[in-house]
């Protein structure tokens, strides 16, 4: 597990919001979208509000963990073999990816580092408010989300068209059957001024972020 962070806390409904709002764009690639073009041509565009994002890469001797993300400035540092394997479709290193994407939707400079000591790491906090734990649960929504693990219903199917290991495909089909509620797409697509998600939702004759609570001009 990578050095986790203190962070503003989110909920796993939350989380799973932001998470289909950015698939919806993805989604636009094609259904088993290139991850690695997701992020040089739409998410780094898009991140108005965090600045530009630079990716840098590293060999595996250089790096602790597989991949990372600072901020000020906005930077993804990752293994470059594991960007190509991304960009090749390999499905361990999406999963990578898409946490390390997790982290830069969700999170900011304001996270706060815990000790390097194990010990005293994530023992006073909830889940909610783990910087890793956020992260993961973004990385599974944004692969997989429920409406289509129950739409695919088989794991196989699952793990091939959404280009993901067969252990997270069974994963998010059995969270997915077990939610009371099964989250659909319902936002107008269009990206917050305020936030940058693309969680915008009418209210009336106005929409609304589901992600700040911000008005925004139709």
């Amino acid at each position: 597990m990578a050095r986790d962070h203190k962070v503003r806390i989110n909920d796993r409904k939350g989380i799973a919001k932001v998470a289909m709002s950015w698939w919806l764009v993805a989604n636009r690639l094609g259904h088993s979208f290139n991850i690695c073009t997701f992020v040089t041509e739409i998410l780094a565009k898009r991140l108005r509000n965090k600045g530009a994002l630079e990716i840098i890469y590293y060999r595996h001797e250089d790096l602790r963990e597989k991949a990372c993300v600072t901020f000020n400035p906005l930077t993804l540092h990752i293994v470059k073999q594991i960007w190509i394997d991304a960009d090749l479709g390999k499905p361990y290193a999406r999963r990578i990816v898409a946490h390390e994407i997790g982290h830069i939707v969700l999170h900011d400079s304001n996270a706060v580092a815990f000790s390097d000591d194990k010990t005293a790491q994530l023992n006073f906090i909830q889940d909610e408010e783990s910087g890793e734990w956020q992260a993961n649960i973004f990385a599974d929504y944004f692969l997989v989300p429920d409406h289509v693990a129950v739409k695919l219903k088989v794991p196989d199917v699952i793990a091939g068209l959404c280009v993901v290991t067969d252990e997270l495909a069974e994963r998010r089909l059995r969270e997915a059957k077990s939610e009371k509620e099964i989250l659909m797409p319902t936002y107008e697509g269009d990206m917050c001024p305020d936030c940058s998600n693309f969680t915008l939702v009418r209210n009336g004759t106005v929409l609304v972020c589901d992600t700040c609570a911000r008005p925004a001009e139709c």
